[in-house]
């Protein structure tokens, strides 16, 4: 690079230009009474009604987040190490209230501490807010602090591979982005340096197809020092900085004993886990996989000539892949009324063979793996897909723990090894009892705006994630497990469904793999949705893509019969970008976006920031049936403890469930209310949904908006609206 990344010197210290610069009126440092160097006053001055935030940027006084912000104090100097779980709904400015405390106890301390996050979105936003870190530490009288970023490889961006793709572009304007792109990268470290930040910043869409297939333009381990250097010098950082931001993917990691952090010369004192309900998705995420082992021999043999690997190894790669898979096909010859079954439960004669198989399998892929180079030019997907299977093969081995099942394609019988840990998040506990020698216990604060589904207050509100992630109810600090929420914050008023046929025949409530559509309903959903278009600019979030297809199958035939002038619906279906449906409607070009990718972690604007949206529309309630490998592994779980399936049965479909109430919330209200002044109308397909039905919501929708939830109107088939009071018994069709 022609200026390498200093290591030592802390980002919140680099000259950013992508950096918000905050207009910082001059206060008087005397401004403030200094009332000694502890934590709650010195926080006190930054969240009070008249304090700084208020008199150096104008931000609003908000209530419930100087509250927050006070507990977040008691956290970090209460008895050590303790977990809190603070829920903080959307609007009372939650991560300035844990952000700015956290680092006043840093510089005081010199102790060091571990942002969390479930999504990069949110680790770039606290990034943004490090000038004001530094500004308001100083104006304090305190010592600067660093902070830094740790995340995958993946997350960053191949210089060269911008710069291979801009040689290879025919048009020029895509061709001249793509240099000011790489020029970029190789003078400065910024938001620029991250994969997303293209996606986000640009003004247009390239394909990034070449030669039929879409080019990666992220980081693998097998790049180059000098493509990765800004990657190496954030891990370098990483060991020393007082503060790192990182993702979830990396904090479960590191119970996973992979050496991540070097924190023999200082550990990290506290761990705030942002977005925190998200934990368990990516602890599940690291070790789900199903793949055949004929899949894996056909990519041996696509790898082979990149990699450079002797024929006799491949053959003898195949060959045992090639045991295994019939081992695997012979039990699903056995076992042909079941599309799974835990390996364990195999019998005596076939269970030693499948053993033998993998042990072959496993010591035949060992030289292939071990001799990828770096600079090997392969398919990132592919070598992943390669390794994660080898190392999937090894866990089966040689983890107890990890309950691993056959699983057999439902027509032809094509047998997989299929994994999924639904207990991988109880690995969360050892950062609460110290994660080796290096790492002692840390105080962590768990945190979201949908922390816990329940009506219930207090700790008894958090029990299920807290039992997910393994952490003791006597680890808690029961005074900071709290629920805080504006009082106000945005307007939003309910169309639910009236009399309506359910969304599948027969009994099935979630769409399962033999469900099918009710096209009654479905009609009902489209023609919920073409009234709310009617009303202006609409999101209609839906389970999956499929029903995404079926919903534009109706729209479709509808359009050959009615005028060109109708309101539009833009469809996300798989293989296409959400990001272009975005940008049509923020043109206007379309007044719909109907999509299963946008529950959370998108936030739909204008490109002046302000409102978009007039109205959310939630097709189905997102709850997903697990699969039948997650249940195997579930099941097998309670039973090893004593306990029986149904038990198992119970408590999985509770988890479903509340993952899919959460899922709910963060679209039905999170996507539409983004600012104070916001006002939605939110929309609901599912006829299991209202104040006196199955799912009542209570517990799931913001309590100031309970009143407004009572009042809702009922759109019946018929398209009229009926009030709360006026609607009549649901008649299940």
């Amino acid at each position: 690079m022609s200026t390498k990344p200093n290591p030592t010197r802390s980002h919140a210290l680099r000259g950013n230009a992508d950096q918000t610069e905050h207009n910082t009126a001059a206060l008087p440092r005397g401004a403030w009474e200094r009332e000694g160097r502890d934590l709650k006053p010195l926080a006190e001055q930054i969240f009070h009604p008249t304090g700084l935030l208020n008199q150096l940027y104008g931000f609003e006084y908000r209530e419930q987040q100087h509250h927050y912000a006070l507990a977040v104090c008691d956290w970090l100097t209460g008895d050590q190490p303790a977990v809190a779980m603070l829920e903080g709904e959307t609007g009372i400015g939650k991560s300035l209230a844990y952000l700015l405390p956290l680092a006043i106890q840093l510089s005081l301390t010199g102790q060091r501490a571990l942002i969390s996050t479930y999504t990069v979105h949110l680790i770039q936003q606290l990034g943004r807010d490090r000038t004001l870190i530094t500004e308001l530490l100083s104006h304090l009288g305190l010592r600067p602090i660093t902070v830094c970023n740790r995340l995958g490889r993946a997350q960053y961006v191949s210089a060269s591979k911008v710069l291979e793709l801009a040689d290879s572009t025919e048009s020029p304007r895509e061709r001249r982005a793509l240099l000011q792109w790489y020029e970029k990268i190789k003078k400065s470290y910024g938001p620029h340096v991250y994969l997303n930040w293209w996606y986000e910043n640009t003004a247009t869409n390239m394909s990034y197809i070449k030669e039929g297939r879409e080019i990666y333009l992220g980081l693998t381990e097998h790049c180059s020092p000098d493509d990765a250097a800004w990657y190496l010098a954030d891990c370098e950082q990483a060991n020393h900085a007082d503060l790192v931001l990182t993702s979830h993917t990396v904090t479960m990691l590191a119970t996973r004993n992979i050496a991540l952090f070097d924190t023999g010369e200082k550990p990290f004192h506290y761990l705030i886990a942002d977005e925190a309900d998200r934990l368990p998705d990516a602890a599940e995420s690291l070790t789900r996989l199903r793949s055949s082992p004929q899949r894996i021999a056909s990519l041996c043999r696509e790898l082979k000539d990149a990699c450079g690997w002797p024929a006799q190894q491949i053959n003898t790669a195949c060959s045992a892949l090639k045991e295994m898979q019939t081992v695997v096909d012979d039990a699903g010859g056995l076992y042909r009324d079941q599309p799974c079954l835990l390996s364990r439960n195999l019998p005596a004669s076939l269970g030693a063979s499948y053993t033998t198989a993998v042990k072959r399998s496993l010591a035949a892929l060992k030289p292939l793996v071990d001799s990828i180079q770096p600079t090997i030019e392969a398919s990132f997907t592919k070598l992943n897909t390669l390794k994660g299977f080898y190392q999937s093969l090894n866990s089966i081995l040689t983890d107890e723990h990890q309950p691993s099942c056959l699983a057999w394609s439902p027509v032809n019988r094509i047998g997989s090894v299929a994994i999924d840990n639904p207990f991988a998040a109880l690995a969360f506990s050892r950062w609460v009892r110290g994660i080796g020698e290096t790492q002692p216990p840390v105080s962590v604060l768990l945190t979201s705006g949908t922390l816990g589904i329940s009506a219930q207050q207090g700790p008894a509100r958090f029990a299920p994630l807290r039992a997910m992630l393994g952490i003791n109810e006597a680890d808690l600090n029961q005074a900071a497990c709290q629920r805080y929420a504006p009082r106000h914050y945005g307007d939003i008023r309910f169309v639910l469904a009236g009399e309506v046929a359910r969304p599948f025949h027969g009994d099935a409530d979630n769409e399962e793999e033999q469900a099918t559509y009710n096209p009654q309903w479905l009609a009902f959903a489209a023609r919920m949705l073409t009234a709310a278009m009617a009303e202006g600019s609409t999101l209609c979030l839906c389970p999956s893509f499929a029903e995404v297809a079926e919903l534009q199958a109706i729209f479709a035939e509808k359009t050959t019969v009615e005028s060109a002038t109708e309101p539009k619906a833009g469809f996300h279906l798989k293989g296409t970008r959400l990001d272009e449906l975005i940008e049509q409607l923020q043109a206007g070009t379309i007044t719909a976006i109907v999509t299963p990718s946008a529950w959370e972690g998108v936030s739909i604007r204008t490109k002046e920031g302000k409102q978009l949206l007039t109205n959310i529309m939630v097709t189905r309630i997102p709850i997903q049936p697990p699969s039948r490998v997650t249940e195997n592994a579930f099941a097998a779980r309670y039973v090893s403890s004593g306990r029986t399936t149904d038990e198992a049965k119970k408590v999985l479909y509770g988890r479903v469930r509340d993952r899919g109430l959460r899922k709910l919330r963060q679209g039905l209200i999170g996507r539409g209310i983004r600012n104070s002044q916001d006002s939605v109308t939110a929309w609901v397909a599912d006829p299991r949904i209202g104040p006196d039905r199955r799912f009542r919501l209570q517990g799931v929708i913001p309590e100031r908006f309970y009143p407004l939830y009572e009042q809702a109107e009922y759109f019946q088939v018929d398209g009229t609206r009926l009030q709360g009071t006026e609607k009549e018994e649901v008649i299940w069709l």
